[in-house]
């Protein structure tokens, strides 16, 4: 996780959002988003994003 978003709150509703902006619709599981945990979602979304691109 980058320096700009460690101190930053993040809602699940904005993670989701944020997948859904990069083509992302489930989980890699099949599940849907509602069905994850916050901290599944911020690492689904980190690993899918540069440090460019958040921080």
């Amino acid at each position: 996780m980058c320096e700009a978003t460690k101190d930053t709150f993040i809602t699940k509703a904005e993670i989701i959002s944020a997948l859904l902006d990069q083509n992302v619709f489930k989980m890699p599981d099949g599940r849907q988003f509602y069905e994850a945990t916050e901290k599944e979602l911020e690492l689904i979304l980190y690993s899918r994003s540069t440090k460019d691109h958040y921080c």
